[in-house]
C-alpha cells in the first residue's frame, strides 16, 4: 500500500514539473508531495531496517580497521617505537591509515593536544556503542599514562576481545542463514499435515454433514 502510494505521488510530481514556468505554484506543490511522500517512506519498518542494515556494514568495517590499528600499534611496541610515541601522534598515523575512523582518531588527536583526555576516550564510543570500543577509546587517550611494560598485553587483551565479537557475530549470522534455509522446509511439512488432516478428517465430516441434511 505505501509503494503504491509512493509511485503514485511520484508519478503526478513529474507531471506536474514538466509544465510550463507560468504554472510553477503547481510544480511547488507536487515538490511539496514528494517531500512529504519521502518523510512517510523514512517512517516505514523497511526504511528503519535498512537504516540499521547499513550501520552494521559501517560499524563491521569500523571495526575491521580498528583490529588493524591495533596490529599496527602492536608492532610499534614490538620495535620500540611505541614507548616514546606520543597519544596525538600515534592517533594521527592511525588516522593516515585508516578509511572509516579516520576522522574519529583525529578528533581524538585533537582533543589530546588540548588536553582534554576524556571527550578524546569518548569518541569512539560514539561511532561504536560497545562496551570494547569505550575500553579501547580509554587506552588510545591515555596511551602516554600507561606503563611501557603494560603495553603489549593491553593490546593483546583488546585484540582478543575484538577477536571474540567477531567470532559471536559471525556464528549469530549463521545461525540466521540457517534458520531461513529449513523455514520453507518446515513450511512444506506443515502444508503437507494441514492437508492430511483436511483429507482425513474434515472432508469425512463434511460428507456426514451432506448426508443428515439431504
Amino acid at each position: 500500500m505505501v509503494l503504491k502510494l509512493i509511485m503514485t505521488v511520484t508519478f503526478c510530481a513529474g507531471i506536474m514539473m514538466l509544465l510550463p514556468s507560468s504554472e510553477r505554484s503547481l510544480r511547488d506543490e507536487a515538490l511539496g508531495y514528494v517531500g512529504a511522500t519521502g518523510k512517510l517512506a523514512k517512517s516505514t519498518a523497511m526504511h528503519r531496517w535498512i537504516v540499521r542494515i547499513k550501520t552494521a556494514r559501517r560499524q563491521e568495517k569500523m571495526q575491521r580497521e580498528l583490529t588493524d590499528c591495533l596490529s599496527y600499534i602492536k608492532n610499534l611496541v614490538i620495535v620500540g617505537r611505541g614507548q616514546s610515541m606520543s597519544g596525538a601522534l600515534m592517533l594521527e598515523e592511525l588516522a593516515a591509515m585508516s578509511r572509516e575512523l579516520s576522522s574519529i582518531f583525529l578528533d581524538m588527536a585533537a582533543s589530546l593536544q588540548i588536553c582534554d583526555e576524556a571527550k578524546a576516550a569518548s569518541e569512539l564510543y560514539k561511532v561504536l556503542p560497545f562496551s570494547w570500543a569505550k575500553d579501547i577509546g580509554g587506552f588510545l587517550a591515555g596511551w602516554e599514562n600507561i606503563a611501557p611494560e603494560d603495553l603489549l598485553g593491553s593490546i593483546e587483551i583488546y585484540m582478543s576481545a575484538l577477536r571474540e565479537e567477531r567470532i559471536t557475530r559471525q556464528k549469530r549470522r549463521d545461525e540466521m542463514i540457517s534458520d531461513l534455509v529449513y523455514f520453507p522446509v518446515v513450511v512444506n511439512a506443515m502444508a503437507v499435515l494441514l492437508n492430511f488432516i483436511y483429507v482425513a478428517y474434515f472432508i469425512e465430516q463434511r460428507e456426514i454433514l451432506n448426508r443428515m441434511f439431504i
